[in-house]
C-alpha cells in the first residue's frame, strides 16, 4: 500500500527568504485522490517538489512508502512517484513523442518488448497514440501536457503528483483527463487553481495558506464553504457560482411575480 508522510516540515528556498512551508504535518495512504488548493504563493508547487526530492534542504521528515526522502533514496523515491510538471517544456527533452514516453521504461530496466508495450499503452491511455511520431516542438501546449502525462504513466509509478494539470488543456482534453484520472487506481496528489477539476477528481482536499494547512477534509465540504475559500484567497468553483446565481435569479423572479 502506498504511503506518504510529512512530519513537522519547514522549508525556505534560501536562508535570506521567508519560509514557504511551515510546520507541515500530513499523511496519505492507499489509493486516495487528494487535491491541494490555495492562492498563489500558498506553497502548493513547493510541497510537490519536496515530496519528489526536487528540494532536499528542508527541516523535518518526509517519508514515501516508508523511505525517508534524501539523497541516498532519490532513485527509489522517483521510481515510486511520478511528477507531472506544470511547465511541460521543463519535462520533455527528447525530440520525438515516442522517444520521450519510452525514456522512463527504458531506464527502469524493462526489456525492449516491455518498453514498447508500456510506451504504447501510455499513449493510448492519454488518447495521443496518433502523436507518437510527432516532433515535440511542433506540439501545442495542450498536446505537450498530455505527452508529459504519458511519460509518467509509462513506467507505472505507485503515486502520481500533478502540478496544475489543466493548464493549456482545451475543454475536450480536460474532460478526457478527468475521466483518465478517475480510472487510475493509485494514489494521486493534484495541486490546482481549477477547483472544478479538483471537485471532479478528488475525494479529499487540503487547503493551504502561507505554507500551512488551513483545513484537510472532504472535498465537497471544503469547496462549498464560500467563506473559508474567500478567507484564503479563493472563490467558489465556477460551477457552484453559476448554480448559486441561477437559484438567486429564480428566487428573485418568484418574489417579483
Amino acid at each position: 500500500m502506498s504511503t506518504l508522510s510529512i512530519n513537522n516540515v519547514n522549508f525556505s528556498y534560501s536562508t535570506n527568504q521567508k519560509q514557504v512551508i511551515h510546520d507541515f504535518t500530513w499523511n496519505a495512504e492507499g489509493t486516495e485522490s487528494i487535491g491541494i488548493v490555495g492562492a498563489n504563493g500558498a506553497g502548493k508547487s513547493t510541497l510537490l517538489k519536496l515530496l519528489t526530492g526536487l528540494q532536499l534542504d528542508f527541516e523535518g521528515e518526509i517519508m514515501v512508502n516508508d523511505l525517508p526522502v534524501n539523497k541516498k533514496t532519490l532513485k527509489q523515491i522517483r521510481n515510486d512517484i511520478g511528477y507531472v510538471f506544470q511547465d511541460s517544456d521543463s519535462q520533455l527533452f527528447m525530440s520525438r513523442v515516442w522517444d520521450d514516453v519510452a525514456f522512463g521504461p527504458q531506464n527502469h530496466g524493462y526489456t525492449e518488448q516491455e518498453v514498447y508495450e508500456k510506451t504504447l499503452n501510455a499513449l493510448k491511455q492519454v488518447n495521443i497514440e496518433h502523436l507518437r511520431d510527432q516532433q515535440i516542438y511542433r506540439l501545442s501546449g495542450g498536446e505537450k501536457k498530455l505527452v508529459t502525462l504519458a511519460t509518467v504513466l509509462a513506467y507505472e509509478p505507485d503515486i502520481l503528483l500533478f502540478d496544475e494539470p489543466t493548464v493549456a488543456l482545451d475543454p475536450a482534453n480536460r474532460r478526457n483527463l478527468i475521466h483518465l484520472l478517475n480510472s487510475l487506481s493509485g494514489m494521486k496528489i493534484i495541486a490546482s487553481h481549477d477547483l472544478d477539476f479538483i471537485y471532479d477528481t478528488c475525494q479529499r482536499t487540503i487547503l493551504i495558506n502561507n505554507g500551512r494547512i488551513v483545513k484537510d477534509g472532504n472535498t465537497k465540504e471544503i469547496l462549498h464553504d464560500k467563506k473559508l475559500l474567500e478567507d484564503n484567497g479563493l472563490e467558489l468553483p465556477l460551477s457552484f457560482s453559476r448554480m448559486s446565481e441561477s437559484v438567486d435569479y429564480i428566487s428573485n423572479n418568484n418574489r417579483l411575480n
